[in-house]
C-alpha cells in the first residue's frame, strides 16, 4: 500500500490552504481549501487525474465566485465614516461629561467629543450633560450640536 496517495496529496494541499487562510483572513483561500477536499474526495473514489482535475476545476468554479461574494458583503455590512468626513450627522445623543474637565460632550463610536451648540441655536442655551442633543456637523475635533428639538 502506498503512503502517498492522490487523495493525500489533495488532502495536503488544503490543509496548506486552511494555514493560509487562517494568517490572512480572506475566503477565497477557505474555498480553495474546500475544492481540494471535493478533488481528494473524488480521487478517494477512484476517479483518475483528468476526473480529478475537473472535479477542481468545477468545485472552484463555483467555491470561489461564494466566496468573493461572501468578501464583498461582508464589507457592506456595516457603515463606516470617520467624524471629519460627517460620521453621525443627524444622529441624536445625550451629552455626558468629559472626566477631567466636565465639559459637555457627545459619545460617538466609544470616542469622546467636544459638544459645542451650532452658530444658528439659540445663544442663550447652555449645553449640560444629560441634554438630548443632535449632531450637525464636526469642526476638527469638536462636534457642532443643536437641542434635539430644533429643525429635527
Amino acid at each position: 500500500m502506498d503512503l502517498i496517495t492522490p487523495a493525500l496529496l489533495w488532502l495536503l494541499l488544503g490543509l496548506g490552504a486552511l494555514v493560509a487562510e487562517l494568517l490572512t483572513g480572506s475566503y477565497v483561500l477557505l474555498a480553495i481549501a474546500a475544492a481540494a477536499a471535493l478533488t481528494a474526495l473524488s480521487a478517494w473514489i477512484g476517479l483518475l487525474l483528468t476526473g480529478q482535475l475537473i472535479v477542481a476545476a468545477v468545485s472552484c468554479g463555483i467555491l470561489v465566485p461564494v466566496a468573493i461574494w461572501r468578501l464583498r458583503g461582508r464589507n457592506r455590512q456595516r457603515s463606516f465614516g470617520v467624524a471629519g468626513a460627517g460620521g453621525g450627522a443627524g444622529q441624536r445623543f445625550v451629552l455626558v461629561a468629559r472626566d477631567f474637565d466636565n465639559a459637555p460632550s457627545i459619545k460617538l463610536d466609544g470616542d469622546l467629543y467636544r459638544a459645542r451648540l451650532d452658530s444658528e441655536s439659540d445663544a442663550d442655551l447652555a449645553l449640560r450633560p444629560g441634554d438630548e442633543v443632535t449632531l450637525v456637523r464636526f469642526e476638527g475635533t469638536q462636534a457642532i450640536v443643536r437641542p434635539a428639538g430644533e429643525g429635527s
